[in-house]
């Protein structure tokens, strides 16, 4: 019975042999025998594919027999005995006796007739006191009514196989703990610097699931990786759309959104149809993005995610002109925040760029309400979203938050026909160079630098001022 230079049986073909004998009836040892013969597969490999174990689950048998923490035994070490005596490990008596235990046989019966002689003399003559290999009970007879005690056993044991099978998983507890705090500071981090700063960590923390994604895992440890896939691509999708790539924001929300539906993570879906309604307003198409949003209130009516998908929608129909559906919405979204909720999840609890809160929601109401003609609802809004960015910790407060509420503050001045007051509030933004990582700030600047080149400022000597300083900032000098 040693091994031969003859390919083995594929695993397809060993799994429908040992399926057809233990439907006749025929306990492990004598599939073991009938496998090691059509295949030549050696005593141990046999009983080993007899009860369909991988070499690293018999590893872990053979270790939890042992009882020992420091698991000696590997699907290595399983595999190097297995290749002996051609190559590998020649086993001892005691790994007999262990792989004899995980196979429900005897010593003896994982050494081929022409292994026996290899062993030292001392380990034949503890073999040969050892009980010899039970003879094989033949199966019962059709219509005889009895079943084999060996039937009996061989059906335990492969209910016991399959059990092993689901119960072994290649993604550690500690594995997800690890990746939950990256993807919790990533998030975090995302609003506080720039998205450049940044983006390399979230594709290494993204290239990780993705790589356990490819592991045997238990259902929830998938469901929580696809969860951990679908954070990481939305996060580089916000990336990417302040970095001005909308195409590769829009493919990473495609991607991130497959993951939630795949989960049915309501909260990120209602997240990433906001973050694609932002990726369409960006890229110049204000109504897409308007539908965008409204369908991202389909998965979440409640709490933060509503609030933040109401604030996204009313810039977009604003821009469209469409007066009645942005105080619609952005009433709502007021509405929505004086609500109290059960904190969600992902927009609560983890946060950061995944949350949405009342300054921001401000400096959105300043935005739509510039848009539709109402710079004194503007004003009041972004001089609310000021007074609560100045209230904020530095460690949560938004990475160009001020900044960009000063844009819509002075675009309010402006409507206002209050040059001085627009001077005052944009000199912060204009007179660093801080400020020029801010996402869309070339826009924003070169739009209030047009509206300073209209008749209304035209022949304003302050205006031409003002706009000079604009145009000296580096996000314009070097574009």
């Amino acid at each position: 019975m040693g091994t031969s230079g003859s390919k083995p049986g594929s695993k397809p073909e060993r799994e429908r042999l040992r399926h057809q004998l233990l439907a006749g009836g025929c306990g492990p040892a004598r599939i073991a025998a009938e496998m090691a013969g059509r295949w030549q597969f050696n005593p141990r490999q046999a009983w080993r594919y007899t009860h369909g174990l991988s070499q690293t689950a018999v590893a872990a048998r053979c270790n939890d027999l042992l009882g020992d923490g420091r698991a000696p035994m590997t699907g290595k070490r399983i595999s190097e005995y297995e290749a002996w005596p051609q190559r590998g490990i020649r086993p001892t008596v005691h790994v007999l006796a262990l792989l004899a235990q995980v196979y429900g046989t005897v010593p003896r019966a994982l050494l081929g007739d022409d292994e026996l002689p290899l062993l030292p003399e001392s380990e034949r003559l503890v073999l040969d006191q050892l009980p010899p290999p039970e003879e094989e009970a033949a199966p019962p007879s059709p219509g005889s009514g009895r079943l084999s005690a060996a039937a009996v056993r061989a059906a335990a044991h492969e209910s016991g196989a399959h059990a092993e099978r689901a119960e072994v998983t290649e993604v550690g507890a500690i594995t997800l703990e690890q990746l939950d705090h990256d993807v919790v500071e990533l998030a975090r981090t995302s609003i506080l610097t720039q998205p450049a700063e940044i983006f390399g960590e979230l594709v290494r923390v993204r290239d990780r699931v993705f790589q356990l994604l490819q592991r045997h895992a238990h259902p929830a440890q998938q469901s929580h990786l696809y969860l951990l896939a679908g954070q990481t691509c939305g996060l580089l999708a916000n990336a990417s759309m302040e970095l001005g790539c909308y195409g590769a924001a829009a493919e990473q929300s495609r991607a991130a959104w497959v993951y939630a539906e795949i989960i049915g993570h309501s909260g990120l879906k209602a997240w990433l149809r906001g973050t694609q309604a932002l990726i369409a307003f960006w890229s110049g198409n204000p109504r897409e993005a308007a539908h965008l949003a409204k369908a991202g209130r389909e998965h979440l009516r409640h709490g933060t995610g509503f609030v933040r998908l109401c604030n996204i929608e009313s810039r977009a129909w604003a821009h469209l002109g469409d007066v009645r559906e942005t105080q619609k919405v952005i009433g709502m979204g007021h509405h929505a925040r004086e609500l109290v909720t059960e904190p969600d999840e992902l927009h609560d609890l983890v946060g950061g760029e995944f949350g949405f809160d009342e300054a921001r929601q401000s400096f959105c109401n300043a935005g739509a309400w510039v848009q539709v003609g109402k710079p004194t609802l503007a004003i009041e809004a972004a001089e609310r979203a000021l007074r609560l960015y100045a209230t904020d910790a530095e460690r949560s407060r938004r990475y160009g938050g001020e900044a960009s509420t000063r844009l819509e503050m002075t675009d309010g001045y402006l409507a206002a026909r209050e040059l001085d007051a627009a001077d005052v509030a944009l000199d912060p933004v204009i007179s660093t160079s801080a400020t020029a990582g801010v996402a869309h700030l070339a826009t924003r600047l070169s739009g209030i630098c047009a509206t300073l080149d209209t008749p209304l400022y035209r022949n304003s000597r302050e205006a031409k001022e003002l706009a000079e300083r604009i145009r000296a900032h580096p996000a314009l000098a070097t574009g």
